[in-house]
């Protein structure tokens, strides 16, 4: 009867032990299944996440790209302005040359002097659109454009300002020294004779008799020599500015082009 019971109690406890393995082999596969599925869920959200990233990437690229498109158009603009102003710094460098080879006696003084003295007096000045730029850098959005272009966008704007810095220069001077002394000095030339059409026609019906310019006094005039010194110097600086910007710009919207 006791080995009956010891047999039995033998039996359970061996029932028992069995049924815990069990049990552990289920909670391992219950764990392993769980862990899987937490390794899919998390896998699937950076999935997600690295999708909805693209899309937002190709969402700002695509934006960007739109508003070089602004940037470019406002580079063509500003081309007809650097054009314009490139030539018209080759007309002052010639005519202020011009005027110190008649100074040093190189060249007669002739009917032209006072056309060259009276270009000098103008002022011009550049204004560049910056609206696509702007746009790009308020959006954030100026890092996601090509590199180069990036680059080429900070040389490029760099330069306009320095374009700007020396444009205030010349106009400056102009206005403070330049034409005050041209208008203390030989505003009597300012009349029919002159060879701007302008001027001409606002004299057209002038009937006194125009004052020449006085030769003696214009080459013995070194305060006017030094002034066209400095109009040809301040001249001379932009003329290299525009062309650097000329050149920069047509790169860009090359580049851009390639881009879009």
């Amino acid at each position: 009867m006791i080995n009956f019971y010891r047999k039995k109690r033998k039996s359970l406890a061996d029932d028992h032990a069995s049924a815990k393995a069990s049990d552990g082999k289920k909670a391992f596969k219950y764990a392993r299944y769980a862990i899987g599925e937490i390794v899919l869920v998390v896998f699937g959200i950076l999935i997600a996440l690295a999708i909805n990233n693209w899309n937002q990437n190709r969402k700002i690229s695509t934006s960007a790209n739109l508003h070089l498109k602004t940037v470019a158009q406002n580079i063509k603009d500003d081309l007809i302005q650097l054009n314009y102003m490139y030539n018209f710094t080759d007309t002052t460098l010639i005519y202020s040359n011009k005027l110190t080879r008649q100074f040093k006696t190189l060249e007669p003084v002739d009917e032209k002097t006072t056309k060259y003295m009276l270009f000098l007096l103008l002022e011009k000045k550049t204004n560049s659109n910056k609206s696509g730029l702007e746009t790009i850098n308020n959006s954030g959005e100026f890092t996601y454009i090509n590199n180069d272009i990036q680059d080429m966008l900070l040389y490029y704007y760099n330069i306009l300002d320095n374009i700007s810095a020396r444009e205030e220069i010349s106009n400056t001077f102009i206005k403070t020294r330049y034409e005050t002394y041209f208008f203390e000095n030989y505003s009597y030339t300012v009349n029919a004779t002159s060879l701007w059409k302008s001027v001409q026609e606002y004299y057209k019906d002038d009937p006194r008799t125009p004052k020449e310019l006085d030769k003696e006094i214009f080459l013995k005039d070194n305060q006017l020599e030094a002034m066209v010194f400095a109009r040809h110097f301040q001249i001379k600086q932009q003329h290299v500015l525009y062309k650097q910007a000329i050149d920069i710009a047509n790169q860009l919207l090359k580049k851009i082009n390639e881009n879009l």
